[in-house]
């Protein structure tokens, strides 16, 4: 995990109250110290990446592999862009996977020097992004999750309707959860696949039905409506749900009231509603296929979720967590961090969840640190040839702690947060991590307002 040192700007003489609101940034992500690792706002300016003590350079890093002056990070002649210009290294400078000259990068780029792995990013300035608690749900520090984090806690309190849309495995049900936990309201949280609907059975699977209703309805549901009374209804993949459900469900949410089947008199339900799809919702009504008063009674609050690779700068982070579900000594090599970072992610979360379950499975059995052999062969043809290279010094290097935290220092927040979370709340493991007593930790937690228990895995 990374931990940016203090941000330094190369720019004109404009102050940052007249900068732009939008900024570019290289920000180092992966690097073979531990500590602190630097980030840069570039504006109109030159930067120099080059081995500490050869460069005063803000980019001047603590690895052995990188050239006295290795690369140079200019401004494009147009476009307003930048391009990164190798300055005749040793090792190569590699941008998306691939060794370059010269080569214009965009905003999401990976540039790697030598077993440093930077991310040239285009954010709102600091002051501009608000703030918002952490959660042990929605793990990450980039701008759309600290964005996301800020919104979710303005609306979980409210009782309207949401609407989250994003793609498969963005992670909607987390989302609902954690709106769930956010809300104050005492009642379960129940999730529904509305997909998975029978159409002949969704009126009982909804709303219930009393015994005798049909044959088999020995004794009385209550429908997921009523098991979610108090609570928060999470109605997942309703754009998914046929038509007849969907008027079913538009009068329940219109009225406040569901009739079990079999029921002479309806009943009164107090449910959160929070519904996600993956699909259109406004091309769906175009073509008739979702019902518009339906939506117009979900969209009290649509919030948006950023696919995984509009947040790069969380993959490692969140690789480092899942490898830490397998085992807690497992480390990423430069290799793979790299391969991690070029890949598209088109299932998100989830396909990176389970991408690193089954390395770590495979790195464990084979000594402990994750090697491209240990992906799928997919991600490890992204780096072409490199990927069956064994890295300078990885033979005779100790398996490295997955978290790139200090160990001999007190932690910042953020810092603090991502050991909790790799650790899964035991504060046992905390504590020997940092060599500490476990009164220290709750110290911490105290100070920072972090919830120990949140953190505990079921």
């Amino acid at each position: 995990m990374s931990l940016e040192g203090p941000t330094i700007t190369l720019s004109s003489s404009r102050s940052q109250e007249d900068g732009p609101e939008r900024v570019r940034i290289l920000r180092v992500v992966h690097a073979p110290w531990s500590g602190r690792w630097p980030q840069v706002v570039i504006a109109d300016g030159r930067v120099e990446i080059g081995r500490a003590g050869a460069t005063t350079s803000p980019m001047a890093l603590e690895d052995r592999e990188v050239s006295r002056l290795h690369a140079v990070i200019e401004p494009a002649a147009e476009g307003g862009g930048h391009v990164v210009i190798d300055q005749q290294s040793r090792n190569g400078t590699f941008v998306d996977g691939r060794r370059i000259d010269t080569a214009p990068i965009a905003p999401g780029s990976v540039v790697r020097v030598g077993k440093t792995l930077m991310l040239y990013l285009e954010v709102d300035r600091i002051d501009r992004i608000p703030r918002a608690p952490d959660t042990p749900r929605i793990l990450g520090k980039s701008e759309p999750i600290r964005r996301l984090r800020h919104e979710l806690s303005m609306i979980a309190p409210r009782n309207l309707p949401v609407l989250l849309l994003g793609e498969t495995g963005a992670g909607k049900e987390l989302v609902a959860e954690e709106i769930h936990r956010q809300s104050g309201r005492t009642g379960p949280f129940v999730a529904v696949n509305c997909a998975a609907l029978p159409e002949a059975l969704a009126e009982s699977e909804l709303f219930g039905h009393v015994a005798g209703a049909f044959t088999g309805a020995q004794r009385r549901h209550d429908g997921v409506f009523g098991a979610a009374q108090g609570g928060t209804l999470f109605l997942d993949e309703i754009g998914e749900c046929p038509p007849p459900v969907q008027a079913k469900l538009l009068r329940a949410l219109a009225t406040g009231e569901v009739r079990p089947v079999g029921a002479s008199e309806p009943t009164m339900v107090d449910v959160r509603i929070v519904a996600a799809t993956h699909r259109d919702l406004d091309a769906e009504m175009r073509k008739d296929g979702f019902r518009a008063d339906l939506f117009s009674r979900l969209q009290g609050w649509v919030q948006r979720l950023p696919p995984l690779r509009n947040r790069k700068d969380d993959i490692l982070l969140l690789a480092q967590v899942f490898l830490g579900r397998v085992a807690g000594s497992l480390a990423l090599s430069t290799n793979a961090a790299e391969a991690l970072l070029v890949h598209r992610w088109p299932f998100n979360v989830r396909e990176l969840e389970q991408t690193c379950a089954a390395a770590g499975v495979r790195a464990a059995a084979a000594g402990g640190r994750v090697r491209c052999e240990h992906l799928p062969a997919p991600l490890a043809a992204l780096l072409g040839e490199r990927a069956g290279e064994r890295e300078k010094g990885e033979a005779e290097a100790p398996s490295a702690p997955a978290l790139q935290v200090p160990r001999d220092q007190a932690p910042d927040r953020e810092g603090l947060l991502a050991v909790i979370a790799h650790f899964g709340g035991n504060v046992v493991q905390i504590a020997e991590y940092f060599g500490k007593d476990r009164k220290q930790v709750y110290r911490w937690a105290e100070r920072f307002g972090v919830s120990l228990g949140e953190f505990r895995k079921p």
